[in-house]
């Protein structure tokens, strides 16, 4: 009978075949205690020949893969692969990356209740390596950090690749949000809402991820085909957060951004119940997005101060 892990490694994979037996065989191999680790992976509607393989580490290693018929898109997934871990803490990564040496030990070393662990990620085709991110306003994007803060340890945004946690506090918290749709945005809405709902997110720049970032043109290509999607998750998140006048302005730059998608975002921010989403939260969060502009002095991108909600 297997033990009960510490860590369960979760990731959602679509399409992505054999990278996922390499991050597995990473996960596995890089840690001091691979016997405390588990790895669940959501199979997120892959086509046959891109479905994740991961027979030769399941045989030695607690590997579970979960089937998805439908496209859940990766909050959902990722919900539903926490939702099977068994481990204390979860690690919440993708299916194309590589861990560092000792990986386990770092966590070991850093979580904490209500702590958020923000890795470190490379790319896995350059020297380029990033702490964190930062929130870009009212856009509702990132910007990666490239550098490691001067003095504290804490960053606003955790990637998709290295999110760190206990598996209490991700309940808490609430998981990503799935009124979100596909891709885009669930990572700096569950950070900004974690923040606001009383924990932190901490650097953990001893643990590296080398992440495989898409070559130019496929990025390209996939943005322009979830481009409506991914529009609506970037309203969604500032219509949770932002101040009411700073929500028009965030509709007017991307009504001038993407005039061939705006309507239909706007249409599925009202058919999804983003006004809804706003008034739960503001029931719920410890702090308001006022106070997380404050601990971060946060200004918009173009450098001005951030209006306070009436």
């Amino acid at each position: 009978m297997l033990s009960t892990p510490t860590i369960s490694v979760v990731f959602p994979a679509r399409n992505e075949g054999a990278r996922v037996a390499q991050t597995v065989a990473s996960a596995l191999e890089s840690c001091e205690a691979p016997r405390d680790i588990e790895v669940v992976i959501v199979d997120d509607s892959s086509k046959p020949a891109g479905r994740p393989n991961v027979s030769a580490s399941a045989g030695r290693f607690p590997v579970r893969v979960i089937r998805s018929d439908v496209h859940l898109g990766v909050g959902a997934a990722r919900n539903l692969a926490v939702q099977h871990a068994r481990g204390d803490v979860v690690f919440i990564t993708d299916a194309h990356v590589q861990f560092s040496p000792a990986w386990d030990r770092e966590v070991g070393r850093l979580i904490k209740p209500q702590r958020i662990l923000a890795t470190a990620i490379c790319n896995q085709d350059s020297s380029k390596r990033f702490f964190g991110c930062r929130l870009v306003v009212p856009h509702m994007g990132t910007h990666w950090n490239t550098s490691l803060p001067d003095s504290e340890p804490h960053v606003q945004i955790a990637s998709s690749a290295g999110t760190v946690l206990e598996r209490a506090l991700f309940e808490r918290i609430g998981g990503y949000d799935e009124g979100m749709m596909h891709y885009g945005g669930f990572e700096p809405e569950f950070s900004v809402r974690a923040w606001c709902s009383g924990a932190e997110v901490v650097l953990a720049p001893g643990i590296e991820i080398a992440h495989r970032f898409k070559p130019a043109h496929e990025r390209d290509a996939f943005v322009a085909s979830v481009r409506t999607a991914l529009l609506h998750n970037c309203l969604r998140f500032g219509v949770a957060y932002l101040p009411e006048l700073m929500i028009l302005e965030m509709v007017r730059l991307h009504a001038l951004e993407f005039p061939d998608h705006i309507q239909a975002a706007l249409h599925l921010l009202e058919q999804r119940d983003a006004w809804r989403r706003r008034a739960e939260l503001a029931k719920t969060r410890t702090h308001d997005f006022e106070w997380f502009v404050d601990r971060f002095a946060l200004h918009d991108q173009s450098g001005r101060p951030i209006p306070v909600q009436a």
